[in-house]
């Protein structure tokens, strides 16, 4: 419902089209096991993303700023892959025929953090993930470590998208555009109505990120399960709110905080700062991680995991955010066991047991950061325990960035393939 600040939508056509794409979106990714239907709303998608522009063209006489901001967007769309993808396959549909679509399942098997294997499986497109998983369990391809399968729909002009990713991104390119067209004509906030899908609204952005709602939904196309324990892994983080006020009541609880507003880099010191205030006040501190595009937090998780397969899992979900979000900085703050190496781990340059399985670990609390450039920046300070279990924090050391490099390399693979593929 348009609040009393609303005013007359500038292009109201095209934004309608636009929420259109919306739900079809969501329409798309509910069929994802029914092919018929899902190639008949992804048929669908395509024509309507391209109408919203045809409509804006209709429309130009009357739109502010057109002969600025359209002959810019359409500039950007040359150079874009997705976008180029977007109108290529609407004129495929409407003229020529279906896409040449793939359904195809990536099983990723992950021992640790480096050794990693990936294999295309063929599973029959309309068998749900769980039943998938139930099948690799039934194989018990390998004794341990954890295995990750995605099920993948494709076009075989874009082998690397899948196919609900690809469409989420030609949808936020195009809201962007929208906002433009707001913008320029001094709507903040137009009447057009909301949709009966709760996340189906008017609201526009110009943040690059993709919708949370279209970011989540991709997560119910994904199932892991640890070969060690032979389980299955549920989702294991959780999504913290910025709330301002609860922030200032938990600084004077724990005695004030002036946390800085710097790229991450810059503020590994006073997270640390307040971390170690947090520590000694409650004796303990929950696993943080926060993305940040330029100075600008994008997006907070709190990371909860029980062994070292869940730890990984987690890490490739924020990697997965990264991409949603457009992130080009992960700040991480938690707890951590750490033990110093054996001279026969040194001779042979391995490490037999993990800090957490030892019996002479020792308990620390880190800050370390981590930006798309190539920057890097950590603090770890020691953590000692009273008799009756009280935290005692010493001063941090600026230390080597590498005892924490395994949890962001798949960031920095993530990284790496947004590259690649021009995001």
């Amino acid at each position: 419902m348009p609040s009393d600040h609303a005013l007359p939508c500038p292009a109201v056509d095209s934004h309608r089209r636009l929420m259109d794409c919306h739900a079809q979106w969501h329409h798309m990714h509910e069929s994802y096991f029914d092919p018929d239907m899902f190639r008949l709303h992804l048929n669908s998608l395509l024509q309507n993303l391209r109408n919203v522009t045809f409509l804006l063209q209709k429309q130009k006489a009357k739109l502010i700023g057109y002969d600025v901001w359209y002959p810019q967007f359409q500039q950007e769309a040359k150079q874009n892959q997705i976008a180029r993808w977007s109108v290529d396959s609407r004129n495929r549909v409407t003229k020529e025929s279906d896409l040449d679509l793939l359904s195809t399942c990536q099983v990723t098997w992950a021992l640790n953090w480096v050794n990693r294997v990936e294999n295309a499986e063929t599973f029959p497109p309309h068998m749900p993930t769980r039943e998938i998983i139930d099948e690799l369990r039934r194989r018990r391809i390998a004794p341990a470590g954890l295995v990750t399968v995605r099920r993948r729909w494709v076009d075989k002009e874009l082998p690397d998208w899948e196919l609900l990713d690809a469409t989420a991104e030609a949808y936020s390119r195009l809201a962007r555009l929208l906002w433009t067209v707001h913008s320029a004509a001094g709507v903040h906030e137009c009447d057009i109505e909301d949709r009966s899908i709760e996340c189906v609204t008017s609201a526009l952005s110009d943040n690059p990120s993709r919708l949370s709602c279209m970011h989540l939904a991709s997560s119910d196309l994904q199932g892991h399960f640890s070969l060690t324990d032979n389980r299955v892994i549920e989702s294991i983080f959780e999504s913290v709110e910025i709330d301002l006020e609860r922030g200032r009541a938990s600084a004077e609880r724990i005695g004030g905080i002036d946390l800085p507003a710097f790229d991450p880099i810059s503020n590994v010191p006073g997270f640390m700062e307040t971390a170690r205030k947090v520590m000694n006040k409650d004796g303990y501190h929950d696993t943080l991680c926060f993305l940040y595009r330029g100075n600008e937090l994008t997006a907070m998780r709190k990371l909860q995991f029980n062994n070292q397969q869940e730890k990984m899992l987690s890490f490739e979900h924020v990697a997965e955010l990264v991409e949603s979000t457009r992130s080009d900085g992960v700040l991480v703050i938690g707890e951590m066991w750490i033990a110093v190496q054996t001279e026969k781990e040194k001779e042979l340059g391995t490490v037999f047991f993990p800090a957490r399985d030892r019996l002479d670990r020792m308990e620390a609390l880190s800050v370390y950061a981590v930006t798309r450039d190539g920057r890097q920046a950590e603090q770890l300070c020691m953590v000692e325990r009273g008799p009756n279990g009280e935290a005692r924090c010493e001063e941090p050391d600026p230390v080597e960035f590498g005892a924490l490099t395994n949890t962001i390399l798949p960031i920095k693979r993530r990284w790496e393939d947004m590259e690649r593929r021009g995001l």
